[in-house]
């Protein structure tokens, strides 16, 4: 029963997007993460939920990555939802924020438990398309603004992510891949993979959007923009990049250094703001620095990938918990008009947890990443965020100081967004002792110690020489790159001015000309005709026409993708296959009388899309000449291990020896001039043993017969069409039942072997 609480995390907070808007059910956004809160304590790990009608075939589950996102991510939008609906209660335009809230709510959650890449990219766009409305929520010019920023880059973010995911989904020919069909990716579709991520991330120099979208959006986005949506970067790499399966040095060293090079810029400018939210922001760019340089030591050394996605999964769990707290109690320290000696110290604890104090959240943290950077392939790395440690701690101190000195505008409607974030601040506290080890609570306090020693340094100079501290402080606005770019930008759209005016000049007088000679020619003015164009009769039938014209064009070239095969005369299809000394089973007398499946069943059923259509040029050749087509699949590079059937026929197969030379030859059922040879086993490295691989690559082809396999032994697969998608599983699952099998849904060779015994057995018992 409880699976149902994986759609129910989305659908919930659509239906409280729709619902808010009528007025009186302003409190909605305070209760539409409690389904995903509910998902993330009680759906067990490994629980997967398949809906082959929804999109492509969605997968939703729950893996440990999934449970440690979804309930960070649950309990921040909780109580952001709480000071979203009690703080902007009556305010203008507060619905329209409130719906907005839930969408990016809803895109934030589907994307954590979608397993297959259509869920993921789904809810990634709805997160960061909602979002756009949260930032230019208060209509002001410098929120409009920031908007324009964070649409442009948002989007450039989406469009290469697209790219990406489909790119992958070829490669592996799934849309639910697993991590060993990442191992060769190739470097386009990982470049773009990081490109695509990197702008959510605020990876430098793609972080413009970050310090100009916090100070503009109201507190409860802010929080949620810069404590859970940045981190869906790090969750898709982990999701999308060969982690752990392959060795990626050259991509590992780039993400390192891109790591420190974020760090080193967002850090110094931070401090010089005067902006709590922006120093805030420039914070959360330095913080996933460290993160992308995490990545780049696991990319470099896949040994390290165990330990390193639990390191920085609980990294990004911190700073998620803590930096959200931030934001909110930022909020209640400028409107709360009660609690604020409670307010200061609550935020004095949250900035120690983000400096790394001993008893704090970000001593775990640390703990967690130590290895990872003792291992690093440079020992300078360690000392660099060592010294990015001092840094946060003067950040922090600066956040601190700037908030003591805030002007407030106490309001009415903050008792409920205090009690919300009191308790964010009790699970930040009990975080060390709850996932953390004694050992870990007390790590070196030098870093913090340093940064508070040269914070009083600074301090009591700028006391004494104020016009030093007026030189620093917002010397680089927010958006520091984008600044600094603006002169470029503007002699660039002066210079598309210029010479868009002059063709604009000549594209007029080209048209008047025309205009005259076709006045002349018709003797009817240019303007005439355009209105009769437009008049209902005549553009409708044109539109028809036009239309009629695609889909007859669409549907006369489309290939089709079941050809029917020749007539072949049994005895002369015998021939070759006797003289290449391989018995060829009965054919049976007639195709069985069933029900074709229609063919025009929508594509959307299939979830794992068969993407790659290749056919080698050999097995044309002898197709056309009447030869058998002999299609044998090269093995992938990465063999995982087999998976043990409990079945003595598994188990008898398991204990023959492997010989490269003694193929598998799958015959069509349908098409028995077709054929498809496989080679169960590949020779060991260095003259060793040959080894068994556990499946061929998939193939439109081998789909396509294993498609007629399960028709003819009487199953289900739905279209043959060479796509592996839900109903074909399904097939796969009820022929495995019917050989009390474990049923597994995978196409390997065991399945393989299965179905054409299956089915020789079915064409020698045939009368």
């Amino acid at each position: 029963m409880s699976l149902w609480l994986l759609p129910a995390l989305g659908v919930w907070p659509l239906l409280c997007a729709a619902l808010v808007q009528s007025g009186r059910l302003w409190w909605l956004p305070a209760v539409g993460a409690l389904p995903a809160l509910a998902a993330a304590l009680l759906v067990p790990v490994g629980s997967r939920l398949e809906l082959p009608w929804l999109l492509l075939g969605t997968t939703l589950g729950m893996d440990e990555l999934s449970r440690v996102y979804l309930l960070f991510t649950a309990v921040l939008w909780l109580a952001a939802g709480v000071h979203a609906a009690f703080s902007l209660r009556g305010r203008e335009h507060a619905r329209r924020f409130s719906g907005l809230f839930l969408l990016a709510m809803a895109g934030n959650f589907w994307l954590i438990v979608g397993q297959d890449l259509v869920s993921f990219y789904l809810g990634f766009a709805m997160m960061g398309l909602s979002s756009y409305g949260l930032v230019i929520h208060t209509g002001e010019a410098s929120a409009l603004r920031a908007g324009k920023v964070y649409l442009v880059m948002a989007l450039l973010g989406e469009v290469t992510l697209f790219a990406a995911l489909v790119l992958i989904a070829q490669h592996a020919g799934t849309i639910l891949p697993r991590p060993e069909q990442l191992a060769d990716l190739d470097d386009l579709t990982i470049a773009l993979t990081i490109l695509g991520l990197a702008v959510k991330a605020g990876m430098a120099p793609l972080h413009l959007w970050l310090p100009l979208a916090h100070p503009a959006a109201p507190i409860p986005a802010s929080a949620v923009l810069s404590g859970t949506m940045i981190k869906v970067a790090v969750l898709g790499w982990l999701r999308f990049l060969p982690i752990g399966v392959a060795v990626l040095a050259d991509w590992g060293a780039m993400l390192t250094f891109a790591g420190l090079a974020t760090m080193c810029l967002a850090l110094p400018v931070g401090l010089m703001q005067s902006d709590p939210k922006v120093i805030l922001a420039y914070s959360s760019i330095a913080k996933m620095g460290v993160l992308i340089l995490l990545l780049g030591t696991i990319l470099a050394d896949p040994a390290l990938a165990p330990l390193g996605v639990a390191g920085m999964t609980l990294y990004v769990a911190h700073h998620a918990l803590v930096k959200g707290g931030l934001f909110l109690g930022l909020g209640l320290r400028k409107y709360a008009a009660l609690g604020q000696p409670l307010v200061l110290t609550g935020l004095v604890f949250l900035a120690l947890a983000m400096a790394g104090a001993p008893l704090t959240s970000g001593a775990v943290a640390k703990q967690g990443v130590e290895p990872l950077l003792a291992s690093a392939q440079w020992p300078w790395i360690a000392t660099a965020v060592g010294v990015s440690a001092v840094a946060t701690t003067l950040l922090m101190t600066r956040f601190l100081w700037v908030t003591a000195h805030l002007e407030r505008h106490p309001e009415s409607g903050y008792a409920w967004p205090s009690v919300a974030w009191i308790a964010l601040l009790l699970l930040v506290l009990l975080f060390p002792f709850v996932l953390g080890a004694p050992h870990d609570w007390l790590v070196k306090p030098m870093p913090l110690i340093l940064g508070i020693l040269i914070a009083v340094a600074v301090l009591a100079i700028t006391r004494r020489r104020p016009a030093l501290a007026r030189v620093v402080i917002d010397r680089v606005p927010p958006g520091d790159l984008l600044v600094l770019a603006a002169p470029i930008g503007r002699a660039g759209a002066w210079l598309l001015r210029a010479v868009s005016g002059g063709l604009a000049t000549a594209y007029s007088g080209a048209m008047t000309r025309l205009s005259r000679v076709y006045s002349g020619v018709i003797d009817q003015p240019a303007g005439d005709s355009e209105r009769t164009l437009r008049e209902w009769p005549i553009a409708g039938s044109l539109w028809l026409a036009i239309g009629a014209l695609l889909l007859v064009s669409v549907t006369g070239l489309a290939p089709s993708l079941q050809p029917e095969a020749p007539e072949v005369d049994a005895v002369a299809e015998a021939e070759p296959m006797a003289e290449a000394g391989i018995e060829l089973p009965p054919r049976p007398l007639e195709e069985p009388q069933r029900a074709e499946a229609p063919d025009a069943k929508s594509s959307t059923e299939d979830d794992d899309l068969v993407l790659d259509e290749r056919v080698e040029a050999t097995e044309v050749a002898e197709i056309d000449s009447g030869q058998s087509a002999l299609v044998e699949p090269t093995p992938t590079a990465v063999t995982p291990a087999r998976t043990q059937v409990t079945d003595t026929t598994a188990q008898a197969r398991a204990s023959e020896a492997c010989d490269p030379a003694d193929p598998l030859v799958l015959i069509s059922p349908l098409r028995p001039n077709e054929r498809i040879v496989l080679a169960p086993c590949k020779a060991g490295a260095a003259g060793g043993a040959p080894q068994l691989i556990d499946a061929p690559d998939l193939t439109n082809a081998l789909v396509l017969m294993v498609q007629e396999y399960l028709w003819t032994l009487g199953m289900d697969p739905g279209p043959r069409d060479g796509l592996i998608g839900p109903q074909t599983r399904g097939a796969i699952r009820d022929f495995e039942r019917s050989q009390a099998v474990p049923e597994r849904g995978a196409l390997d060779f065991d399945l393989l072997e299965r179905l054409h015994q299956a089915w020789t057995a079915q064409a020698k018992n045939r009368p």
